[in-house]
């Protein structure tokens, strides 16, 4: 499934998708499977903003979910909740239709300058998904944005990526995200490479677009903006571009705003409407993956909760409890090595949640 326009002022990845989808009509590239085109938001497409009322890549959760679902679907509150009661019964269909995995690309592209990228949350199916996209992968977007649709899915057990393709405005990024969509029907195991040359000039223009940046980068800190609190980003920053600790990356009402520590800036924000500023990512070596998959498949995190200072969470499953001020030896990273998220702060206790196992059905088409 190619999931586009989800943000109403990001139209690329539709128009992408539909060159795909074409492509492989006329051409009657065997596919294994099906490949699916859903258009997100449709009423913000049409009026070419973000957004009508809220954001609708920060509303797919639990509680909303099921309050559209029962007597609120009949009577929906604002756009985004007629929006998101028909691409909730779109999403279901296909599911239900599915007789083999389901794999989600999401595509969207940004108001800054830069290469495209890939983020997911870290299971290991959607690893290895994302690492077919030969683009830079982003681990940790979720821990910090609540509420993305493709949070939702993967936790349905599907699996799940994210693309940003490109500055908004740029005809570039349409090209971008094509290629990535050739390269995920190809990670996804739906096409052959020798059936589609497509293939080989995708993974050539993604590789250049990549070429000097880090191959994997961890985010760790985002900036919020509050309604009127008059933020400004400072011009010219792009996707990736290496910032210092203590550097002034924008203004608000309160006077500058400073770059936390040394990193990468990732998604600067130069638009009208949105809650993110900016985010700060630092690179993880490919070798930690490589050993965090070990330690996964030897179910090492059966037995993290007999720790000193972690605990299971009484009331939510697959939850821990880490009391900071026992396990201080316990970095974060090593939970995220184990395939845990941080959920939330309380005082000194860290509350992380195992991802979401994914569900393969086994069936074959």
């Amino acid at each position: 499934m190619c999931l586009g326009g989800v943000h109403g002022n990001e139209p690329a990845g539709i128009h992408a998708a539909r060159r795909v989808l074409d492509t492989l009509s006329e051409r009657r590239i065997p596919i294994r499977g099906r490949m699916v085109g859903v258009i997100g938001n449709i009423e913000a497409l049409k009026q070419g903003v973000r957004h009508v009322d809220v954001d609708f890549n920060r509303i797919w959760l639990a509680d909303r979910i099921t309050r559209l679902n029962g007597t609120h679907a009949a009577s929906p509150q604002s756009a985004e909740d007629r929006e998101q009661i028909d691409l909730l019964s779109t999403l279901h269909k296909v599911f239900d239709e599915a007789n083999d995995e389901v794999f989600v690309l999401d595509m969207h592209t940004m108001s800054a300058d830069g290469s495209p990228f890939a983020l997911f949350g870290d299971t290991l199916p959607n690893r290895r998904f994302a690492a077919g996209l030969s683009a830079p992968l982003i681990l940790g977007l979720e821990e910090h944005i609540d509420g993305v649709v493709l949070d939702y899915v993967n936790s349905l057990g599907h699996v799940t990526v994210g693309v940003e393709g490109g500055r908004h405005d740029d005809p570039r990024s349409i090209d971008f995200i094509e290629a990535i969509v050739w390269l995920a029907l190809l990670s996804a195991q739906m096409i052959r490479e020798e059936d589609a040359p497509e293939v080989a000039k995708a993974r050539a223009i993604l590789a250049e677009s990549s070429r000097e940046l880090p191959p994997v980068v961890e985010v760790r800190y985002r900036h919020p903006i509050v309604e009127g609190d008059g933020f400004q980003m400072k011009p010219g920053y792009r996707n990736f571009q290496a910032v210092r600790a203590g550097e002034v990356l924008a203004h608000d009402n309160n006077g500058p705003i400073r770059c936390p520590e040394d990193g990468f800036i990732l998604l600067p924000f130069y638009q009208g409407l949105g809650n993110d500023g900016f985010f700060i990512g630092r690179e993880v070596k490919v070798g930690w993956l490589r050993v965090s998959s070990v330690l996964r498949r030897m179910r090492l995190d059966a037995l993290v909760h007999w720790l000193p200072g972690v605990s299971r969470h009484p009331t939510m499953k697959d939850n821990l409890v880490i009391n900071q001020s026992r396990a201080k030896w316990y970095a974060l990273e090593i939970f995220h090595l184990l395939g845990f998220r941080k959920r939330r702060v309380e005082g000194d206790r860290l509350i992380v949640g195992r991802r979401k196992p994914h569900l393969a059905s086994g069936r074959r088409s």
